[in-house]
C-alpha cells in the first residue's frame, strides 16, 4: 500500500538562473505525492497533490510581481494550493529527492524583464555627504537609510535589466539642478529616495510624492504608495505634488518617502535589511504595472 504523503511547509522566494530569474514556491513533505497543475483562468494557477495537511492552511502573501497570493485549501484525501499570478506565465515543476522531498514550482520573470530591458532609469538618493536630512531619535540619518534602499532599487532593476543612472555617490551631495543634468531624453523614469521628517514625532508612515507635470503621475505615485504599504505593512500618508520634481518636465517622476524617520517605529523598520528590499521591489513593480495598463 504506497504511504500516503504529509504536507508539511511550503513557502516562496526569488532564485536565478544564469540570467534567468524564477519565483519559486516550494512544498516541502514526508513523500512524493501525485500532482495536478491545471490553470482554470487567466492569472490563475492551481496544483492539486494527494496528500495530507500538516501545517496551518490560508493565504500566503508574495506580491513579488509575478506571484501575488497563495492559498492552501485542505481536502478529502487532497490539498489544493491556489496561486494569483501578476503574469500569465505557466509553472515548472521539479520534485526534489530528500528529507524533506520538495516539490518545487518555478515561474519565469521574464515578463518583467522584458518590461524594463534598456529603460533608463535615474535614481536619486537624498542628501548626502556632510546633509544628513533628518535624524531618527536613536541614530539614523535620513542620507544613509536613502542611500540603503536606493541601493536595493539599483539592484532590483539591473536584475531586470534596466539601465540604471546615479545622480549621486555616497559622500556627494550634489545640489538638484547638478542631480537633473543627469536626465536624458531617453530617461524613462525617475525615481527620488528620502525619508519624512516632522516635529511631531507620532507622525509615521509612508508617502510617494509626483511630478505634476506629467499626466497620469499622481496615479502612478498612488500605485507605488499602495504596493508599498502591502508590503511592508506601513500606514499610508497619502501622495501629493512635489514642486522639485516639476521641474523634470515631461519626465515620469516620484519621490519616496518609505517611513517618517523621526518616529520610533520607523526608525526601527529602517534597522531591518528586508525592509529595505521589500520597498524597492514594490516600487519596480508598480512602476510596471501603472505603465503596462496604461498603454
Amino acid at each position: 500500500m504506497p504511504i500516503t504523503a504529509r504536507l508539511t511547509n511550503f513557502y516562496s522566494k526569488v532564485t536565478l538562473e544564469g540570467e534567468e530569474q524564477f519565483s519559486t514556491v516550494t512544498i516541502e513533505a514526508t513523500a512524493p505525492p501525485p500532482v495536478i497543475i491545471d490553470y482554470p483562468e487567466p492569472g490563475s494557477c492551481r496544483v492539486t497533490l494527494r496528500a495530507l495537511l500538516n501545517m496551518y492552511p490560508g493565504p500566503l502573501y508574495i506580491q513579488d510581481g509575478i506571484l501575488r497570493e497563495v492559498t492552501v485549501e485542505p481536502g478529502e484525501g487532497q490539498v489544493t494550493f491556489h496561486i494569483t499570478l501578476d503574469e500569465d506565465v505557466r509553472a515548472m515543476l521539479t520534485g526534489v529527492e530528500g528529507i524533506p522531498y520538495r516539490i518545487v514550482l518555478r515561474f519565469s520573470r521574464r515578463p518583467l524583464q522584458e518590461f524594463y530591458r534598456d529603460r533608463v532609469i535615474i535614481i536619486d538618493p537624498g542628501h548626502g555627504g556632510t546633509d544628513g536630512g533628518w535624524r531618527g531619535p536613536v541614530n539614523l540619518w535620513e542620507r544613509d537609510m536613502a542611500w540603503k534602499t536606493a541601493q536595493e532599487l539599483v539592484r532590483v532593476l539591473e536584475g531586470f535589466k534596466a539601465r540604471v543612472i546615479w545622480t549621486r555617490q555616497a559622500e556627494e551631495n550634489p545640489s538638484w539642478q547638478e542631480r537633473l543634468r543627469k536626465v536624458t531624453p531617453d530617461t524613462f523614469c525617475f525615481i527620488s529616495v528620502h525619508e519624512h521628517g516632522a516635529a511631531d514625532t507620532s507622525q509615521r508612515g509612508t508617502a510617494v510624492l509626483y511630478n505634476p507635470v506629467v499626466p497620469g503621475n499622481e496615479e502612478l505615485a498612488a500605485k507605488v504608495l499602495e504596493r508599498i504599504v502591502a508590503r511592508v505593512n506601513t500606514p499610508a500618508r497619502g501622495v501629493k505634488a512635489d514642486e522639485e520634481l516639476a521641474r523634470l518636465g515631461e519626465i515620469p517622476g516620484i519621490k519616496l518617502e518609505p517611513v517618517a524617520i523621526t518616529n520610533w517605529v520607523d526608525e526601527g523598520l529602517l534597522r531591518n535589511p528586508y525592509f529595505h528590499q521589500k520597498v524597492a521591489l514594490a516600487t519596480a513593480v508598480a512602476i510596471k504595472q501603472h505603465f503596462q495598463r496604461g498603454k
